[in-house]
């Protein structure tokens, strides 16, 4: 990629593979999210279940299942709007957050698909839906995002 290069201008596989590369303390790091592809139109991540996203009850935590469609949800709104993965300048901030948590897993892997709903030049609405592994829905979360005017951090 050229210095000069946004990383959202690179193929969905590729700008996922850079974002993966880039979770290092963050919280994507301990719950194992890793981007699958990163587009302007549709956005994918997962996890693989494991001992840190689960309750005691043996359950994904829905709060790991909410930061994984947060998470995807913003690598979408980031990429629709071409915008910054450094810093807040064109960062669509989230400032809205609904879900429905339908159904749970102990084992294998959580996904998030996020869609843009709305795609206007300050708020973008974005729907993620959050399946198994088998594609079996677990959650459906809707975030609305404030795209920032790109002038102060």
């Amino acid at each position: 990629m050229a210095a000069d290069s946004s990383p959202v201008d690179l193929p969905p596989e590729e700008l996922a593979a850079w974002l993966n590369d880039r979770v290092k303390d963050t919280l994507m790091e301990p719950l194992g999210i890793r981007a699958v592809e990163v587009g302007p139109q549709r956005s994918v991540a997962e996890f693989e279940v494991g001992p840190k996203v689960k309750t005691r009850t043996g359950y994904v935590h829905t709060g790991a299942m909410i930061s994984l469609a947060d998470t995807t949800a913003t690598y979408l709104a980031v990429a629709h709007i071409k915008g910054s993965y450094d810093g807040l300048a064109r960062f669509p901030v989230a400032i809205g957050l609904s879900s429905q948590i339908v159904s749970n897993v102990q084992e294998g892997i959580v996904r998030a698909e996020s869609q843009v709903v709305h795609g206007g030049k300050t708020l973008i609405v974005v729907e993620t839906r959050v399946t198994s592994g088998e594609g079996r829905l677990l959650a459906v979360v809707n975030t609305t995002h404030f795209v920032r005017d790109g002038g102060r951090e």
